[in-house]
């Protein structure tokens, strides 16, 4: 079985060293608990699996400065403060090593320090990769602070250079000066190539920025996509709203056989890539709002629309009271959720239960050796006489 040299330091991978077929039995073990847990009514489908390493499409490391110099790795499992270098991430890419060894060697060469998260002092936060897996393109993305002069010609021509499997096209320095540990986009410099790779997911092409929310596995998502068209079984008099629709993949995928597709996401910069994705794959019924779902939702002149179907896809911490409420007012006949929390899914799930029928929990395994699962829910509205027996209409 192949382990990981860094499985244990690593605070990545915690099943790695679990036999894949057994990972898959505890996942949806998992799933199956929670359902019984908020008592909800449905079946389980067996768990949808993909290839198990160098699946991601997306890493963020750290760097960090140590008596030996500045490495980049992730933080260790059992000590948040440490970082450790990284010499390979089988979940991720096959060019890791070389480009962290590269990046390191350029900023120990160029005397740029690592920044501490404690003091607040230093220049160099994270790097970014994001690598398309159908279409083989690589992105870079150095973080920094401005404390000092930053050789953008040198950092360019040293990365460039570097031999990947994917080329690298697009170059990009971010400026976060904040003291947040998450990477914040403060601002933005495009260093070199494109301003975006692209990847194809089923038939659809899609631009992906620096900061752009996309699925971490690509194979699973276009297998994912499939399936939410599969069970829409959609006609073209069909009214879709897709929340929380991000770049637009699902909704984009079925506007292909509905009549119209709302999309509503909140950051105007994912709903301008949303756009742009819109127009490269020619799809022109489907618009994109830039909005809060909770505002859109309960604003008039957007709830007065029929819509047949809803797909959500919320953040991890899934649908507020709120936003169940508005979509219950909304009666859609059919309504997809998909979730990376299954917990969360399963709590969602029982408040719509008065309404709604939940035909099954599908799962699938986007992130091989980890405790995390995405999931699929597919819900239709109870009939007419069901509803007038619980006084719903």
């Amino acid at each position: 079985m192949k382990i990981c040299k860094h499985f244990g330091i690593c605070g990545g991978c915690s099943f790695q060293d679990i036999p894949y077929s057994q990972q898959v039995t505890t996942k949806k073990n998992r799933v199956e608990a929670l359902i019984k847990k908020y008592g909800i009514k449905t079946l389980t489908k067996e768990v949808n699996t993909f290839d198990t390493w160098f699946y991601r499409n997306k890493m963020e490391f750290t760097f960090f400065e140590k008596d030996s110099g500045i490495i980049c790795g992730f933080h260790e499992k059992e000590n948040k403060r440490q970082v450790t270098a990284l010499s390979e991430c089988p979940i991720s890419f096959s060019d890791t090593d070389v480009i962290l060894s590269a990046v390191c060697a350029f900023a120990q060469k160029n005397g740029y320090s690592a920044y501490n998260k404690y003091s607040h002092k230093g220049f160099l936060r994270n790097l970014i990769i994001r690598q398309s897996k159908f279409t083989k393109q690589t992105m870079i993305v150095l973080v920094t602070t401005d404390e000092i002069e930053f050789n953008v010609e040198k950092y360019k021509e040293m990365i460039i250079s570097i031999p990947c499997e994917y080329p690298v096209n697009s170059v990009y320095r971010v400026v976060n000066n904040s003291w947040s540990d998450a990477v914040v986009f403060e601002k933005k410099e495009h260093i070199w190539g494109e301003e975006y790779i692209v990847e194809k997911i089923n038939d659809l092409k899609f631009k992906i920025g620096p900061d752009t929310f996309f699925q971490v596995n690509p194979k699973g998502m276009s297998s994912l996509y499939s399936k939410i068209m599969l069970y829409a079984d959609l006609t073209r008099k069909k009214r879709i709203l897709d929340l929380y629709c991000g770049a637009g993949g699902i909704g984009m995928g079925l506007a292909k056989k509905a009549d119209f597709v709302w999309g509503v996401e909140l950051s105007p910069d994912i709903v301008k890539f949303a756009q742009e994705n819109a127009e490269q794959n020619n799809i022109k019924n489907i618009t994109f709002i830039a909005q809060d779902v909770r505002l859109f939702l309960n604003t008039q002149d957007n709830t007065d629309k029929k819509i047949d179907l809803v797909v959500v896809n919320p953040p991890r911490g899934g649908l507020s009271q709120k936003v169940i409420r508005a979509i219950k007012r909304l009666l859609p006949s059919k309504l997809i959720y998909s979730s990376c929390n299954p917990e969360a899914l399963c709590r969602d799930l029982k408040e719509f239960s008065d309404q709604y029928t939940i035909e099954f929990v599908e799962p699938f395994d986007f992130f091989p050796h980890t405790k995390h699962l995405e999931c699929l829910a597919v819900l239709t509205k109870n009939n007419d006489e069901k509803d007038i027996k619980n006084g719903i209409i």
